[in-house]
């Protein structure tokens, strides 16, 4: 039992020396090439009057207030940059979290992160977009690039939580 626990913290001793992205990263990198960036898929190809991205999206305050007990109340302040593209048709790339089973949805989650588990969300609320679409959008683990009406829930009518959602939504890629 200890040769292998002492093997283990050579390894990360060793990959530590290389830097501690190396030791963390269970992939490690491809020759000399460097690991690709997870913001991949926040670039927007041939968009960019349209393009809504999610460094965008993150730039949101939210505050919280607790008036009483067992109660909690958030307050969001939504800079101008995103108040600007409310109500406009704009372009988001992003992945797919379904709210029911099927190959094709017409309502779901856009997200900033991929897919890791099937019972949690990868991002808090600033990271999620609620979709709604005319049509069905065929279900896929890769980014999807999306066209829609983005509004700025400011009155969260349903009680998500959620700051975001895409109207009319379509495939754009």
């Amino acid at each position: 039992m200890f040769p292998s626990l002492a093997a283990s913290g050579f390894a990360l001793l060793v990959g530590l020396a290389h830097g501690p992205a190396a030791a963390l990263n269970p992939f490690g990198s491809r020759g000399s090439e460097p690991v690709p960036g997870h913001d991949v898929h926040n670039q927007v190809p041939e968009a960019p009057a349209t393009a809504l991205t999610w460094d965008d999206l993150m730039n949101l305050e939210v505050t919280v207030e607790n008036p009483a007990p067992l109660q909690t109340v958030f307050h969001v302040s939504y800079p101008d940059s995103l108040k600007a593209k409310d109500g406009t048709v704009v372009r988001i790339k992003g992945f797919m979290y379904p709210l029911e089973a099927g190959e094709t949805h017409t309502y779901f989650l856009l997200s900033a992160l991929p897919p890791s588990c099937p019972f949690c969300l990868p991002a808090s609320a600033r990271g999620l977009v609620e979709v709604k679409c005319d049509e069905g959008v065929r279900y896929t683990l890769e980014p999807v690039l999306l066209e829609g009406r983005f509004e700025l829930l400011e009155e969260d009518e349903l009680g998500t939580g959620l700051h975001y959602r895409l109207n009319a939504a379509r495939s754009a890629s």
